[in-house]
């Protein structure tokens, strides 16, 4: 299948445009190959691992292609969207494109894959880095604020803030800090289920307490990493 979608930490490309292909797709043309079905645009994932099963058909969905003038372009490809048993399609999908010899789960943005309560969390943790972030981490000062999600956070991609607590908002602000509360599966997360999954949306407004943790192996490292060690939902 092609490259890119067999990654299991896909790059996105600016300029995506799948309704033609223009030229041949240059080999370092990394896609995101986000899949499109019931109105909802799932992010990719893994492959379905050996010992899971498929579930019923869902109907066609859309794998979203992209490109550039200067790199060529992958096209759209229409696909089979399958549910997999035992996880709510809201949570996750399966499709198999043309290109894969098995089929490609694709997870929902908003639920927390941190969380071991996300049915996708162990299947992916190895490759995603799931671990306990403190581990890696000397972690000091502890913080607590009230904040507001400013996005809809993407798979494994940390939650991005605005804190009324002055100094929590500093850290966010500062260079490198780029607004980030990072997760990890020993954050207690509390009132956020949909699906029986942690879920966050822009706009959700919690209670945060965290630690500011540093990686002592790098001196050249900016704003402190902001590891939440729990999450309540107001």
């Amino acid at each position: 299948m092609r490259r890119a979608l067999l990654l299991l930490a896909a790059l996105t490309v600016a300029g995506c445009d799948g309704d033609q292909v223009r030229s041949e797709p240059a080999p370092n043309l990394d896609c995101a190959y986000p899949l499109v079905w019931n109105e909802v645009r799932y992010e990719i994932g893994v492959e379905l691992p050996r010992d899971w099963e498929l579930g019923a058909s869902l109907g066609a969905g859309l794998v979203l292609g992209c490109g550039s003038d200067e790199l060529g372009y992958y096209p759209d490809e229409g696909v089979e969207v399958r549910s997999v048993e035992s996880i709510d399609t809201a949570i996750a999908v399966a499709a198999l494109p043309k290109d894969a010899t098995r089929s490609i789960i694709w997870v929902a943005p908003g639920y927390l894959i941190e969380s071991v309560r996300h049915p996708m969390h162990q299947a992916l943790a190895p490759n995603w880095g799931y671990a306990e972030i403190a581990d890696a981490f000397t972690c000091e000062e502890t913080l607590r604020t009230r904040a507001r999600s400013l996005t809809t956070p993407g798979l494994g991609q940390p939650l991005e803030v605005k804190a009324d607590n002055p100094a929590v908002e500093a850290l966010l602000v500062a260079p490198g800090g780029n607004r980030a509360v990072s997760l990890d599966p020993r954050t207690e997360i509390a009132g956020f289920d949909r699906n029986g999954v942690p879920y966050v949306s822009e706009g959700d407004e919690f209670m945060l307490v965290l630690r500011t943790c540093r990686d002592e192996s790098d001196p050249t490292a900016g704003a402190p990493l902001l590891l939440a060690t729990s999450i309540r939902k107001i």
